[in-house]
């Protein structure tokens, strides 16, 4: 089986680091910074998104310069900032001996490198996919079409498991079947309202389920 794994809200808990960088980016263009619950709600559609909800502006020179000093203070500022959740490690290690693992996300392609390598050294994904000048993030399916083109076995039943609309939409949009997680940014009852495949409230209501899958 192929499982899709979103990393923010999913995997990890980014949000204080986040949080941490788009603040200091915001404070450098003297710009209103926000709390975590409101930018909890900005995040899930990439850094050019987050920055053009931040500064709550339609001025694309600014939102480029926003989303370059987010960059910056992220690129210092993640490792301080960010979390597995408790018993992922775990579930994803013991998921790798039967199944094909793979991360598609809306960060930068270039830190979801960087923190899938620094926080799960001993997961062997075979597909990692961040947000890519030039392609299409979530809700566009391509990149589950490319991680199934990589995939040793495209045939398999395919979830894309992850904590947003965004991920629920993505799921229906590349036509495979979806797990929402409640543990995330968005409400479970955002969640419910896209109608996903499954919804699980816990790491181990997760493996349990993929178990009968």
């Amino acid at each position: 089986m192929n499982l899709i794994f979103d990393l923010d809200g999913t995997l990890i808990n980014s949000l204080p680091g986040i949080a941490n960088a788009l603040n200091q980016a915001l404070k450098q263009h003297h710009l209103p910074t926000h709390s975590l619950e409101q930018i909890k709600e900005f995040i899930g559609s990439g850094s050019h998104a987050l920055c053009k909800l931040a500064a709550n502006t339609q001025d694309e020179t600014l939102i480029n310069q926003l989303d370059q000093a987010f960059k910056t203070h992220y690129q210092q500022l993640w490792n301080t900032g960010t979390n597995i959740y408790p018993g992922i490690t775990a579930l994803l290690e013991q998921l790798a001996n039967h199944h094909q693992l793979s991360i598609l996300s809306n960060k930068p392609h270039a830190f979801t490198i960087q923190i899938i390598h620094s926080l799960f050294p001993s997961i062997p994904f075979h597909t990692i996919l961040g947000q890519r000048d030039g392609i299409s993030k979530k809700p566009d399916p391509s990149g589950v079409h490319e991680i199934l083109n990589n995939s040793s076995h495209p045939d398999s039943p395919t979830y894309l498991i992850g904590d947003s609309v965004v991920d629920i939409a993505t799921a229906n949009n590349a036509k495979i079947k979806s797990i929402a997680v409640t543990w995330g940014f968005e409400p479970p009852s955002d969640l419910e309202k896209h109608s996903p495949t499954h919804t699980v409230n816990s790491v181990t209501q997760l493996q349990n389920l993929i178990s009968t899958l």
